[in-house]
């Protein structure tokens, strides 16, 4: 990446310019995650939470309890409901959540992976040198997926292939 210059920024009392230019940016691949039927279920479970909140306003009887209920399943699905896999400048495939409270985005180096397999049509299995990883991609997203972590680490096996 090109660096500016210290004459080139004027910056006073000696001090020196770290970091990378200004039009420079950091690229990064994004995939997007496909969920599948677990945020259907949660998602029923807090229409339900719902009902029994409002039909227990309805008949003046108290809610607090079951808004916490309500509100622990919401936050709960968004915390833990994948947004997307993204490949970083360096390398790594990163797992990032849409509510990053109970969980922290997962980094997974590219360079440890050995191979890929594709399960259904939008589950991919991730051999790494320490155990395995499952990916659910969008189904129209799984080949780009694999073509770069193939490109940036060309030791990685694919099932099926030879």
């Amino acid at each position: 990446m090109p660096q500016a210059s210290q004459d080139s920024l004027n910056l006073p009392f000696g001090f020196a310019y770290i970091g990378t230019h200004f039009n420079s940016r950091v690229v990064e691949k994004k995939y997007k995650a496909d969920n599948g039927l677990g945020n259907f279920f949660w998602g029923f479970f807090s229409l339900l939470l719902l009902g029994v909140i409002v039909y227990r306003f309805k008949h003046g009887e108290k809610i607090w309890m079951d808004f916490i209920y309500f509100a622990f399943a919401i936050i709960f699905i968004l915390s833990t409901t994948i947004k997307e896999y993204a490949v970083t400048e360096l390398n790594f495939l990163e797992i990032r959540f849409i509510l990053k409270l109970f969980s922290k985005n997962r980094r997974i180096a590219i360079g440890d992976i050995i191979g890929l397999q594709k399960i259904k049509k939008n589950q991919l299995r991730v051999d790494k040198v320490r155990g395995f990883e499952m990916l659910r991609v969008k189904e129209s997203e799984m080949d780009p997926l694999i073509a770069e972590l193939k490109e940036r680490n060309p030791r990685i096996r694919i099932a099926g292939e030879d």
